[in-house]
């Protein structure tokens, strides 16, 4: 009876095996369990496997249609040490900058970990009072991240004052450089950039100043052969800047120009 009640519930045309192999699984009791069986997982592969992998791996890395994806990885990590940095862990933050580079080395923020790294060998090594000249560029740096831009001035500023020989006191210039910038008052903005771009100056941020200078004379509306020679300053002191390559496509696009 089971089995013709389940014949007259089925559809179609039903070989006779798989009306059996149905009747059968109909007549199972309801307390039978199906047995089950583990699945095997693959083997581990091996070594020269391995190489291949890596080996893609690199050649994708290499492509440049990926470089902007990977170009964010681990920005969450820079963000972590960057906070670190801000909170005065400096010896920490030293070891996890340098961590970060190591890990993401395409990074967009590698250049300024190992900045950071540098800037925190120097306050040990020379010794400043205490930590207290990095403590105010961080505290700086942390109410800026804030959007506390103000406050983040007004502690370049008092650090200037209380400390104008110190090492950082260049950075300080290029915070309070970026602060005018971002609030419109451009001529600020470039007299600080200049200051550090002086060639006396020997400070690792005279590149990003010269160029910020020749962008802000630019935004001004200002005479683009004044930003012009700024560029041309620094493709000829730092070749090697990778800052470079757009400054030379900017240059040219300005001799164009200027040439209409």
């Amino acid at each position: 009876m089971r089995l013709s009640r389940l014949a007259s519930t089925l559809r179609g045309p039903l070989s006779a095996l798989a009306f059996l192999a149905a009747a059968a699984a109909f007549a199972r009791p309801a307390s039978a369990q199906a047995t089950y069986v583990p699945i095997q997982p693959p083997p581990p592969p091996s070594e020269e496997e391995m190489k291949k992998s890596r080996d893609i791996y690199r050649v994708i890395l290499g492509n440049p249609a990926y470089g902007s994806g990977q170009d964010t990885v681990g920005t969450g990590h820079y963000r972590a040490v960057l906070h670190m940095f801000e909170s005065g862990e400096f010896d920490s933050a030293a070891v996890r900058f340098q961590q970060f580079a190591n890990r993401y080395p395409r990074n967009l923020f590698v250049n300024e970990a190992l900045e950071h790294v540098l800037l925190i060998r120097e306050a040990r090594e020379t010794q400043d009072p205490g930590y207290e000249p990095l403590n105010i560029y961080a505290q700086a740096v942390a109410c800026r991240e804030a959007g506390l831009a103000d406050s983040a001035a007004a502690l370049a500023r008092s650090g200037l004052e209380r400390y104008p020989s110190a090492r950082i006191r260049y950075h300080w210039r290029y915070l309070l450089a970026e602060i005018a910038r971002d609030q419109g008052d451009h001529a600020s903005a470039i007299g600080f950039a200049l200051a550090i771009a002086d060639t006396t100056s020997r400070s690792r941020l005279a590149p990003y100043a010269l160029k910020l200078a020749g962008d802000e004379t630019l935004t001004m509306g200002d005479d683009p052969a004044k930003a012009l020679r700024l560029y041309q300053a620094l493709l000829e002191r730092y070749p090697a800047s990778p800052l470079a390559p757009p400054v030379r496509a900017r240059v040219l696009e300005i001799r164009k120009k200027l040439q209409l």
